[in-house]
């Protein structure tokens, strides 16, 4: 079972979801993309020379290890995908 997110409202996340100045909406981009580098960080390879796993936490705000935040991650874009 997955634990509930926790989300900080200040986060840049949220605040690019919500921007639709662009035809691309920057916060589902990064999501997917976040969602990609932390299943390959789970397994032992770090996605590029300098990405951290702070920046993911920072970003999207939320805590918790690797595997926590895989599957937050995961749960947020099947929220986010079943509401559109």
């Amino acid at each position: 079972m997955n634990k509930p997110i926790d989300i900080n409202a200040d986060c840049k996340f949220l605040k690019d979801l919500e921007d639709n100045s662009s035809n691309v909406n920057v916060g589902m981009y990064n999501l997917i993309c976040s969602k990609r580098d932390l299943k390959l960080y789970c397994k032992g390879i770090k996605p590029h020379r300098r990405w951290k796993i702070s920046s993911v936490k920072e970003y999207f705000g939320i805590s918790g290890n690797k595997q926590d935040l895989s599957s937050k991650l995961d749960l947020l874009y099947k929220i986010l995908t079943e509401r559109s």
